[in-house]
This record gives structure tokens, sequence and C-alpha cells, in this order.
């Protein structure tokens, strides 16, 4: 018997779906990356590690890759090139924050590492890949925001401008493609365990765990599957705006620890 639920979420629909994933080796953009994968979509990714690369091209045939950093314009000159700019979906997952120093105590070198992967080269795909999009009048761009783009906090001062900067991009640009068949996607997640802290405190992994210590974080399969809804909606559906927190946490800076 088919259900209601199977007539309204065709996965069918997906096998004939091109998707660009931006930071595809870890966290959210892997677990995207996978859960596509296993449902048959084509599955397009770019970064800088070309073994994790190698390892999904080496289980999945419908993967192809880059290997680059998304802030060179080699990479996207190469993008360009290959044609990646010219897929159904876009998710720019690809973004990092650099320390949680007030902001007197940062410095402008990681401030403009944050800023430029993710403000400029965010916007720079997102740029491209709408003008394909523009062409066949069909497309969805969905950018892999953050609670920071809704709720600032002391010691995130460049991390969150550049979120809330990212979301404000896509709530521009539904006024500019409503009615077209292109559709923009806003999904903010709250504390994701991934390799984010590490990142954020260059390699300190007790600084990174203490992030998560008490309370049950969401994961990254967690943030695949609503992306992974988003898709599959259909086409006159939008959602324009999804916040996924774990239960634990009520905002930015806001979580029940035991």
């Amino acid at each position: 018997m088919t259900t209601l639920f199977d007539q309204y979420q065709n996965f069918e629909s997906l096998k004939n779906k091109s998707v660009l994933i931006t930071g595809v080796t870890s966290g959210i953009g892997a677990a995207i990356c996978q859960m596509l994968l296993e449902l048959g979509v084509k599955v397009k990714g770019v970064s800088r590690r070309e073994d994790r690369l190698k390892a999904v091209q080496n289980q999945f045939e419908n993967f192809d890759y880059i290997v680059g950093d998304i802030n060179s314009d080699q990479t996207l000159a190469s993008l360009e090139s290959k044609g990646f700019f010219d897929v159904d979906v876009l998710i720019n997952n690809a973004g990092l924050a650099l320390g949680k120093d007030q902001f007197e105590n940062s410095n402008d070198r990681d401030n403009d590492l944050v800023l430029t992967t993710n403000v400029n080269s965010a916007f720079k795909i997102a740029r491209r890949c709408l003008k394909s999009m523009r062409e066949k009048s069909y497309g969805d761009i969905i950018n892999i925001c953050s609670i920071a783009s809704h709720d600032a906090y002391a010691g995130g001062v460049v991390y969150c401008a550049s979120k809330h900067a990212l979301l404000a991009m896509g709530k521009a640009l539904r006024f500019e493609t409503h009615g077209d068949n292109i559709r923009i996607i806003n999904i903010s997640p709250g504390m994701v365990e991934t390799e984010f802290s590490i990142v954020r405190f260059k390699g300190d992994q007790e600084k990174a765990d203490s992030v998560y210590k008490g309370m049950k974080s969401l994961k990254p399969i967690d943030i695949a599957y609503q992306v992974t809804q988003a898709i599959m909606t259909p086409r006159h559906v939008n959602l324009d705006e999804i916040i996924i927190l774990s239960a634990d946490q009520a905002g930015a800076t806001t979580a029940k620890r035991q």
C-alpha cells in the first residue's frame, strides 16, 4: 500500500538530482553527503582533504570531487571549468569559527579567515550556482547557518556576524527568486558534535569536549536528515528557515547539563 507519506516524500525523485556540497569531508557535510549518496543522488564535493574524498569515491560511484580550498580563486576556477556549479542543489556547508576570545583580543588573520570562508566564499559559490539554476528555472540553495545566525554571544563576535550575514543573504535572495522554482532554504543547527570545536580551539581536545559535556548534543546525521527532507518536499513548498536544537539546548549559550 502506498501511504500518504510515500506520496508526499518521493525518494525516487532524488536519483535524478545533482548536488554540490562544500566542506564535504567532515561533520555535517560528510553526513549529508553519505545520506544523499545512499539514496542515489549524484553528489559533487569540494574539500582540501584528498584522502577522505578518495575514500568516499571508492565507496560510491555517484560521487565526484575537486580537491581545493574554497577560498582559493584556483579552486573556484576548477569548479567552474568542470561544471560543478551546474547542479540542482547547492549545500553551502563549509564554515568555521576560530577562538572564543573577547573581540579586542582576537587577531585579524583568524577573523579574516572566518569571514572569507563563511561569507565571501559562500556568496561566490551561491552566485555561480544561481546563474545555472536561472538558466533551467530549477534549483535549491541550502545554507547551513547556525543558531549563532539568530543569537549573539560574548566571544563570538566575528563568527556570529558571519552567520548572521549568511542567513541575511538567504532571506534577501528569497525575494529575488520567489515564484521562479528556485528555493532558498536556511538551516540553523545548534550544538552539533563534530570537529567544529576542535578547529575553533585549535586542536585543544579538552576544550572541545567541554562544549558538549553533560548534555546530549545533536549529531551530524540529525542535520543531514533535515536537509534531505527539505530537498524532497514538493516544489511548491519552501522551508524558508529551520532551527534545529538539541532537546537539552534552548539558545546559543543556554543548555541543560547533568
